[in-house]
């Protein structure tokens, strides 16, 4: 069919999803992914572009984003996503993190759900539409960034700051939003159900990170009560946090803290004098960093604890780098995208999540409804991460038929 990828076409796209996961592409290796994408594309008539990164903490240039722009520029203007960068391996592997193997449907690899598997189904989807368009009326830019698993999302500023895409329709994200929406919020039903591919996300939760600090008073461990004990302070606050109900109804669900890390304490006889914790809020429609920081000051005075605390929010270097919430309930295109995926049940869900990424950024800071769809598959961030090679295929069919109805 025409608006189907075919048998070869969907070799092809098996082939790239391996070949992607075969490269290393943690930060230490730089640009060698985007080389080997550029050169991809450029052989099948595509002119993509690299975009070098300044990345401030290590004050080198050896980051690139990549970008491909097609079409006429005059109808719908699309923009389609993804990072080809990862996290490192870790743990124990059974399969080898960067020798893609495919078992039972599931493709085995570092990066393969989050998110190789997707970004070879952009490019295949958009090199199918080329294929089978002699021009397009609209503009598509297909674009990879660096930098989604680093902090800060460096890439996608990058690209955001050199390409203004204001007046852009829609930008598509293929991260595997089956495992993102996990466990997370069906806005068409107003609840959390199980959700599986197709799996439309129509909006994401941000976060402020913050670290809190404690000054107690050292003594003697044998006289606790000389002292003024930072760690069980802590304590006190992470016990109170865990448990705090921050929302009971709220669009997106309910946001959370989680303690990321704590430091402090003594080796020696002591009473530790000092604690410093990391805490994660998340983020929900309506908040925002001072509402949030406030919300923990209202806690920590309720809890009279004897040491000192301060709060600061974690270095970040611009305002345009935090993760901020954002729903786009509809747009046409948007319409236009759901009107190819098959309804479950009569219906087609549209979910939201907790996590945050890239998507975050693109979305509040240009705008532009912004929808994160691709395959699922499982183990991100962990050995033995796996992409389920049918829902593969079916985002890049998903996206070749919403392509050639828009275009």
């Amino acid at each position: 069919m025409e608006h189907r990828i075919d048998a070869s076409e969907e070799d092809d796209l098996v082939a790239l999803t391996k070949k992607l996961i075969s490269i290393p592409s943690t930060a230490e290796h730089g640009r060698e992914i985007y080389d080997f994408v550029q050169g991809y594309l450029r052989k099948r008539g595509l002119s993509p572009r690299l975009q070098t990164i300044k990345n401030p903490f290590d004050h080198t240039d050896r980051y690139s984003n990549l970008y491909a722009k097609l079409g006429t520029g005059r109808g719908p203007k699309v923009m389609l996503n993804g990072h080809l960068d990862t996290v490192p391996a870790r743990g124990d592997w059974f399969y080898p993190p960067h020798q893609a193997t495919e078992e039972s449907g599931k493709i085995y690899g570092l990066g393969a759900a989050d998110m190789k598997g997707g970004c070879a189904a952009a490019i295949a989807a958009v090199l199918a539409l080329a294929q089978r368009r002699e021009s397009i009326d609209g503009e598509l830019f297909l674009s990879f960034v660096f930098g989604e698993e680093s902090p800060f999302s460096l890439g996608a500023d990058s690209l955001l700051r050199e390409h203004d895409i204001h007046d852009y329709d829609l930008i598509v994200i293929t991260e595997p939003s089956p495992i993102l929406a996990l466990g997370d919020y069906c806005y068409t039903h107003r609840r959390v159900h199980k959700s599986s591919f197709p799996v439309p996300i129509i909006g994401a939760e941000g976060r402020i990170m913050f670290e809190i600090e404690f000054y107690g008073k050292s003594s003697h461990a044998s006289h606790p009560s000389h002292g003024v004990n930072a760690l069980e302070d802590a304590a006190q606050l992470i016990s109170k946090l865990v448990d705090f109900d921050v929302f009971s109804s709220i669009k997106m669900g309910r946001g959370h803290y989680v303690v990321l890390n704590i430091e402090g304490g003594d080796q020696t006889f002591t009473v530790p004098s000092y604690c410093k914790i990391l805490v994660n809020r998340q983020l929900t429609l309506g908040e925002d960093e001072e509402s949030a920081i406030r919300e923990v000051k209202h806690i920590i005075d309720k809890l009279n604890l004897r040491s000192q605390v301060s709060i600061k929010k974690r270095f970040s270097p611009s305002p345009d780098l935090e993760y901020r919430p954002y729903l786009f309930e509809r747009s046409p295109l948007l319409e236009k995208f759901m009107e190819v995926l098959p309804p479950a049940n009569g219906e087609r869900c549209r979910f939201t999540t907790s996590s945050v990424g890239d998507f975050n950024l693109f979305a509040t800071r240009t705008g532009v409804p912004t929808l994160v769809f691709g395959p699922g598959g499982g183990n991100i961030h962990a050995p033995n991460e796996y992409v389920h090679r049918q829902e593969v295929v079916h985002t890049a069919n998903y996206l070749l038929e919403f392509f050639m109805r828009i275009f």
